[in-house]
């Protein structure tokens, strides 16, 4: 099937936006005056054709207009307040597409090795830290963040003996930054009773000393068997925690000038702690969630997507008044796992490729192992088919090129069934497509939501991954510009706490797909991909993100009648060298008019 490209079905509405926002300025004195004006700025409106206007008027959180510095002053009045932004660049407040912040909340409070690349004696140094500098009640485990498996040197891991060896008598469990992964020590594993005998779930994978002992180390849904042991806080404190989580992933995403999100892989208690913010008034972004659905409860169903259902019918409450809401119109489908070594549970059509020579006389050749499809073809069409019947919008992690092909198989299946459907789902990461695959976003109106920061060279592409797919398949990793040639609409996810929440360093990374960071070790570019250009970038961040979320008539742009999410930069990002981009500071967000994070 074919579809209409959303910048084309706006264009009418954007030039019907832009008549209203003139006749409002040319009828200044009959029409009110504005609250807030911002003039003597650059604002990148990221309307239909990218214009570039000096001014903003905002009424009752809402965009008056926007134009000149003339026309906007002419719809001041003695109460409204003007900010001069002083030649600053303006953008639409950023919306990220895929991330989790009660997680990322958790690792801005908790014992971290901080995303580097550790060996098993610096980890040991840096748990010991923690256990030093935070002691713990008697009873309670330790849970280590961001651990960068990948970057630990070649032929090195955790493992239970490892961590013993570090902590030997409380429970100690180590969670990968890609959060597939978990580490645990003997005292984590006798806590949860596992032994030879425990049978891995359908979604996940536990590896195993020779004699069938779990080894300590535990993939995608086997992580749970541990984590199910932890003994709870009491329910005040943990729900207290909970809340300086939120907070504290709020606080960050507004300075980085995050104004909405999806939380793309919500549980109750996030879901319970995002509203009861929202009911003290504490609520600083618009909030989306997207709950799990696993491969077992997808063998009903119905009854799957009518629990997600039950889900929205509690928590959605869109509010008209542009404030800040609570909104739930989606489920989360894990459909494999992560395509670096050592895990390589991601589903791959071939084989990932094995050196069975040396490191020196490397002979790489193909295996068996292909990864993990969680679900299969049958299973996953019936669900998003049960999901669309509710209109629900289906996002599913996709990190093979099968799973990116079994996952489009689902959407044409739906397209076919309900040619009418308005939902837009999401294929989130996409690290590796088939060739063949790339025209089927635009055609099915599927979106692929992209991490774009990972597209670098770095040791989670190149040692981890180049080797093992080969060369032919290597110039489809991490893509960004091939999905742009293809006509897809590409929004942004940071994925964060998968990496540090650094919006404009993935921004940078989907322009130059260098490695500033370790460019000595890793130069050049990622692949033969081209990339985007800045103004397509800026577009994935703001209003394809805003479209992937059914949310692009509200915000998304700098247009009359949307409301006012706005940032302000302390550069021109159209008139710097790409490779500062990571330096950008946002210095004040705006949501819906009202100031929520202002550069100390």
């Amino acid at each position: 099937m074919t579809t209409t490209h959303p910048y084309r079905r706006r264009r009418l509405a954007a030039l019907t936006l832009a008549v209203a926002a003139n006749l409002y300025a040319s009828t200044a004195v009959a029409a009110p005056f504005a609250d807030h004006i911002y003039v003597n700025g650059v604002v990148y409106t990221v309307d239909a054709s990218d214009s570039v206007q000096q001014a903003v008027a905002i009424r009752d959180g809402r965009i008056m207009a926007v134009g000149s510095d003339a026309q906007i002053r002419a719809l001041a009045g003695p109460a409204t307040r003007t900010v001069d932004l002083a030649g600053k660049m303006m953008l639409p407040g950023l919306v990220d597409a895929h991330l989790h912040p009660l997680g990322g909340g958790a690792l801005l409070r908790s014992c971290s090795l901080a995303y580097e690349s550790l060996d098993t004696s610096a980890i040991g140094e840096r748990i010991r830290q923690c256990l030093t500098a935070q002691p713990l009640p008697a009873g309670a485990w330790l849970q280590v963040q961001a651990w960068f498996r990948q970057g630990m040197p070649a032929g090195t891991d955790l493992s239970a003996a490892v961590l013993d060896s570090i902590e030997p008598t409380r429970p100690v469990i180590v969670v990968s930054s890609d959060h597939h992964t978990l580490a645990a020590n003997s005292a984590a594993m006798r806590a949860a009773k596992l032994s030879a005998a425990t049978v891995a779930p359908s979604n996940g994978k536990i590896l195993r000393l020779p004699d069938g002992r779990p080894s300590g180390i535990f993939e995608d849904g086997a992580m749970e068997s541990v984590m199910q042991a932890m003994p709870p806080l009491p329910a005040a404190a943990a729900q207290a925690q909970r809340r300086d989580y939120a907070l504290a992933a709020l606080s960050a995403l507004n300075a980085q000038g995050v104004t909405t999100f999806l939380d793309a892989a919500a549980d109750p208690h996030s879901l319970q702690t995002f509203t009861a913010l929202r009911a003290e008034g504490k609520l600083t972004a618009r909030a989306h969630f997207a709950p799990v659905i696993t491969p077992d409860q997808a063998r009903q169903p119905e009854q799957a997507a009518a629990n997600v259902g039950k889900l929205a019918k509690r928590y959605h409450q869109p509010r008209v008044d542009g404030q800040p809401d609570i909104r739930l119109t989606t489920a989360k489908i894990f459909m494999d796992g992560v395509i670096q070594a050592p895990a390589q549970t991601a589903a791959l059509h071939a084989p990932y490729l094995h050196n069975h020579g040396s490191e020196a006389a490397p002979d790489w050749r193909a295996g068996d192992k292909r990864g993990e499809l969680y679900f299969d073809q049958v299973k996953l069409d019936q669900l998003v088919l049960a999901l669309a019947r509710r209109q629900l919008t289906p996002h599913l992690h996709t990190d093979g090129d099968q799973a990116v092909t079994v996952a489009l198989n689902a959407v044409e299946k739906l397209r076919k069934v309900y040619p009418n459907s308005t939902l837009r789902p999401a294929l989130a990461h996409n690290e590796l497509v088939r060739p063949a695959d790339y025209p089927r976003y635009r055609q099915l109106n599927a979106l692929p939501i992209l991490s774009f920061q990972w597209g670098k060279p770095a040791a989670d592409t190149l040692d981890t991954v180049k080797p093992y797919i080969g060369h032919e398949r290597y110039p489809y990793l991490e893509t960004a510009g091939k999905f742009q040639q293809a006509g897809a609409t590409i929004a942004f996810g940071s994925d964060w706490p998968v990496d540090p929440l650094n919006e404009w360093f993935a921004l940078q990374i989907a322009v130059t797909r260098a490695n500033p960071g370790e460019a000595d070790r890793y130069p050049g570019r990622l692949g033969d991909d081209p990339g985007l250009t800045v103004p397509q970038a800026i577009r994935a961040f703001t209003y394809n993100a805003a479209y992937s979320l059914g949310r692009e008539k509200d915000i998304g742009s700098i247009e009359a009648g949307k409301w006012a999410d706005l940032i302000v930069l302390d550069r021109n990002l159209l008139q710097m060298p790409a490779t500062d981009i990571q330096r950008v500071k946002v210095l004040s967000t705006v949501l819906a008019g009202k100031e929520v994070y202002r550069q100390p």
